[in-house]
Order: structure tokens, then C-alpha cells, then sequence
């Protein structure tokens, strides 16, 4: 499931990105893992090829609130997970907790606004719309609804109910 991450006002979606990176020979490899995509070359339209960046940094974490237990932020406002992109090439993207104002979605309710989901939901992308799904505890068990699994989301450490 693909995140929606928030900051502020600003709404965007986090998405994995195969490509092809240069190995140095004047070749290149496909990074893209076994998904269904040829080597060198014709992989049914994806011609990205990653940056060269000469030392690969990782993620960085903020952190404002406790998403577990909705603890630190205002009143009127929630924790939520959040991804924030980088803004210039070679660059990490930054995991974070946000306080955001806290919307009135819950599990199944369309999202797409920075303040959507109610406290301790997220909106997610899913397969046909994007809609706010309950947070989760992974470790634990029936931490969701009938019918629902607790599922990583795109921010590691995260789960929701799908």
C-alpha cells in the first residue's frame, strides 16, 4: 500500500521508483529486483536512470509526536506518520511523525486532504481509491477489525488495518 504522506498543507504520495543504474562500464543494470522487467533495456516503458550519487545517504528520522499513542500535539490536532521527499538530487527522504489537524475519516473513508483521517488512521493509496485505514501494531495480534490484516506501510515501522 502506498502512503499519503503530509506536511502542512502540502499532500504528497510516496511510491517506489525502479530504474537502471550505470555500473561504472558504460553499461547498465537493472536495479528493479525480479519484477517482471528485462535487463538493459526494455522494460515496457521505464527509462529512469538513478542519480550517481557518490555515498548513498539513509533516511532521516523527525519526530514531533508519539503515532502509538497520539501523544504530543496540540489540541485539535493528531500524530500522524509521514514521509517527507528530498528536495534536491542524492538527497534522503526524511520518516517523520507530524502534528496535523485532526480530520473525521475512518477505516474505508475516502482521504486525500491534509487533514482527512481522524487521529490514529492514515490515508492511504490502496488499489482502486485512497482511503483512511486504522493503525496497527504489527507484533501484536487481532489489533484489527474482522476482516482486516495488520499491513507494513511505506513508513518503516508503521502499520494499518487493510
Amino acid at each position: 500500500m502506498r502512503f499519503l504522506g503530509f506536511l502542512g498543507a502540502a499532500l504528497f504520495a510516496v511510491a517506489a521508483c525502479g530504474g537502471k543504474v550505470d555500473d561504472g562500464t558504460g553499461t547498465t543494470e537493472d536495479d528493479a529486483g525480479p519484477l517482471g522487467r528485462n535487463p538493459n533495456g526494455s522494460d515496457s516503458g521505464n527509462n529512469y536512470v538513478d542519480p550517481q550519487c557518490p555515498n548513498k545517504v539513509p533516511p532521516q528520522t523527525y519526530s514531533e509526536c508519539v503515532v502509538a499513542t497520539q501523544q504530543g500535539c496540540g489540541p485539535g490536532e493528531g500524530c500522524y506518520p509521514a514521509v517527507i521527499p528530498p528536495s534536491a538530487k542524492c538527497e534522503p527522504e526524511t520518516y517523520a511523525s507530524l502534528c496535523l489537524p485532526v480530520g473525521t475519516g475512518t477505516q474505508g473513508i475516502a482521504c486525500g486532504g491534509h487533514n482527512a483521517c481522524a487521529a490514529g488512521y492514515v490515508c492511504l493509496i490502496t488499489g482502486g481509491d485512497t482511503q483512511c485505514a486504522r493503525m496497527c501494531d504489527i507484533k501484536a495480534k487481532n489489533t484489527c477489525a474482522n476482516g482486516f490484516v495488520c499491513e507494513p506501510i511505506d513508513v518503516p515501522g508503521y502499520a494499518a488495518c487493510l
